[in-house]
């Protein structure tokens, strides 16, 4: 079988865990049912609050994250949580523009768009408004630059 440039394979479950002990040691990694399943505290700044989070990642299957302590709530009663699923999962990324593939590891993609979106969920019950960019009604808001820089704070 030859070998075709720029072909990549999956982050098969073992890498995966070992990328997410190596980058979040304090994270609880553990195999269930076929998937890897890890469970850790997510601070995104200094001043936010510290969240504890489970990323649950299957070979064939796109991660799911869920933000487990404190719950996820809207600004007002009945309202909504922008850029979450139906279950107030958070939408990381648009699953067409393909920004996270199964041979990206989670602890380099995941961990730190869980921790972005939960420092854009902090700003949008402050301010009100969403700045974390993404789909709204079909059209594509610009992705602030500034976040590029923003870094995750995984706690012990």
């Amino acid at each position: 079988m030859a070998f075709r440039m720029g072909t990549r394979r999956k982050v098969d479950m073992r890498l995966q865990r070992f990328t997410m002990k190596r980058d979040y040691p304090d994270f609880e990694c553990s195999m269930q049912n076929g998937s890897l399943v890890c469970k850790g505290k997510i601070q995104p700044t200094s001043m936010s609050a510290i969240y504890t989070v489970r990323i649950t990642c299957g070979l064939d299957s796109a991660p799911v994250a869920r933000v487990e302590d404190p719950a996820l709530h809207p600004r007002s009663d009945g309202g909504k949580i922008p850029h979450t699923y139906a279950d107030d999962q958070p939408c990381l990324y648009y699953p067409k523009r393909r920004d996270w593939t199964p041979e990206r590891p989670i602890s380099e993609t995941i961990v730190p768009w869980l921790s972005l979106w939960l420092f854009y969920y902090e700003v949008w019950h402050v301010t009100g408004e969403w700045k974390g960019g993404g789909i709204h009604n079909g059209k594509e808001d610009p992705f602030p630059v500034e976040a590029i820089s923003t870094s995750t704070t995984a706690i012990p």
